[in-house]
C-alpha cells in the first residue's frame, strides 16, 4: 500500500476516535442518526422548494414563449411563408392544454410542460421559415393540377 492511504486511514481513525469522544460512544449510531435524517429532511425541503419554482418557471416560459411565437408567425405570414394557420391551430391546443374552468386546481405542471414545448417547436419551426426565401411561384401558370407539374 501506498504511504498516502496509510496515513488517509490513521487520520480518518483519529477524526472517527474526537467524534466518538464528543457525541459519546454510547449515543454515536443515534447521533449518525440524526444528522442523516436532518440531512434527509433538508434535501426533501429543497426538492419541494424547488419543485414549487419549476411550476412558476415553468409557466412563465410558456407564456412568454408563446408570445414570441405568435409574432414571429404574424412576421412569417407578412413575408409569405404558411404561418397564420399555425398560429390558429397552436393557439387553440395552447388553450385546451393550459385553460381550466374553474380556478379551484391550478393547471398541472405536465400540462404547461407539454404547452411549453409545443410552443418552443413551433417558434422554432416559425424562425426557421423566416430565415429563408418565401417559395414564389410563376403567376402566369395556372395552378399545378392533383397530379403534380405539367410535363
Amino acid at each position: 500500500m501506498r504511504r498516502e492511504s496509510i496515513l488517509m486511514i490513521w487520520v480518518g481513525g483519529l477524526v472517527l476516535a474526537v467524534a466518538l469522544y464528543l457525541v459519546g460512544p454510547d449515543r454515536f449510531l443515534d447521533a449518525c442518526l440524526n444528522l442523516y435524517n436532518a440531512i434527509d429532511g433538508a434535501f426533501r425541503g429543497l426538492v419541494a422548494m424547488l419543485g414549487a419554482q419549476t411550476y412558476s418557471v415553468v409557466r412563465a416560459l410558456a407564456i412568454a414563449i408563446y408570445v414570441v411565437f405568435a409574432v414571429l408567425a404574424v412576421l412569417a405570414s407578412q413575408r409569405g411563408h404558411r404561418g397564420f394557420g399555425a398560429l390558429l391551430i397552436v393557439t387553440a391546443v395552447y388553450l385546451i392544454l393550459v385553460w381550466r374552468p374553474y380556478d379551484a386546481y391550478p393547471v398541472p405542471l405536465g400540462r404547461w410542460l407539454a404547452a411549453l414545448a409545443l410552443v418552443v417547436i413551433g417558434a422554432v419551426v416559425m424562425t426557421q421559415r423566416l430565415t429563408v426565401r418565401p417559395f414564389q411561384r410563376d403567376r402566369s401558370l395556372p395552378p399545378y393540377p392533383p397530379g403534380g407539374r405539367p410535363q
